[in-house]
């Protein structure tokens, strides 16, 4: 299928909503299908890129690594999904790794180019702004979670939200188990109980384990009470 950078662009929440015309003018100042062979660094701190990703095909792991060179998982991309929007409009270093986890095309746009244009729509900007509304809900709902919920609810959350991203309660998770539970908050150990227990309360099931090039792939069929 030949790759349309409109349909590109409005995969993007902040962007799903304009109107053709303003697409349009996205597109001259975007770049589209770079390639990323798996286990490749996309983005990296020192880099000097600076600007929005889109994940055109394949999937990647955001995380970041403390003094002692450990790592904390801080999300995951799939296809269709953006990163890096706050670095359309404030410049600073890139502090984050985003990692191939299989063969990735990867679309973006950089900052200066789009804050030029952005200077000449002024109806751009107030989409953006009444987008970054919802995702500072989103941020504050996450957090109170985090905060509030054991472990095994957590995870619960956490891949019915998936399913609802999805579209289906199948649900395909890309994370290895380590890179999951260090973005829950849990050790690997606590997760894979928890997996257990959601199995034997019948919220989830467990329909099959693919091994692939050493990474775990899990596959579950979720029914949501």
């Amino acid at each position: 299928m030949q790759h349309s950078p409109m349909a590109c662009i409005r995969k993007a929440a902040i962007f799903k909503n304009l109107p053709n015309e303003m697409l349009e003018k996205l597109v001259p100042i975007s770049t589209h299908q770079e390639y990323f062979p798996k286990g490749s660094i996309i983005r990296q701190p020192g880099d000097g890129k600076n600007g929005m990703l889109f994940m055109d095909q394949g999937s990647a792991k955001i995380y970041n690594l403390n003094e002692d060179g450990k790592e904390t998982v801080l999300g995951v991309l799939n296809q269709g999904d953006a990163n890096g929007q706050q670095n359309l409009f404030q410049e600073h270093a890139q502090e984050n790794f985003v990692q191939a986890l299989q063969d990735t095309y990867v679309c973006s746009i950089e900052r200066r180019d789009f804050q030029k244009l952005l200077k000449k729509t002024p109806d751009l900007a107030l989409n953006l702004l009444n987008n970054f509304g919802e995702q500072l809900v989103t941020i504050e709902t996450n957090s109170i979670r985090r905060n509030s919920m054991d472990a095994q609810e957590r995870l619960m959350a956490y891949l019915q939200d998936l399913a609802q991203k999805q579209g289906s309660k199948n649900v395909e998770l890309k994370l290895k188990k380590k890179d999951l539970a260090s973005y829950l908050g849990i050790t690997a150990e606590t997760l894979s109980r928890k997996l257990k227990n959601l199995q034997k309360e019948n919220r989830i099931k467990i329909s099959g384990k693919l091994e692939l090039f050493h990474q775990q792939f899990l596959f579950y069929s979720i029914k949501v009470n």
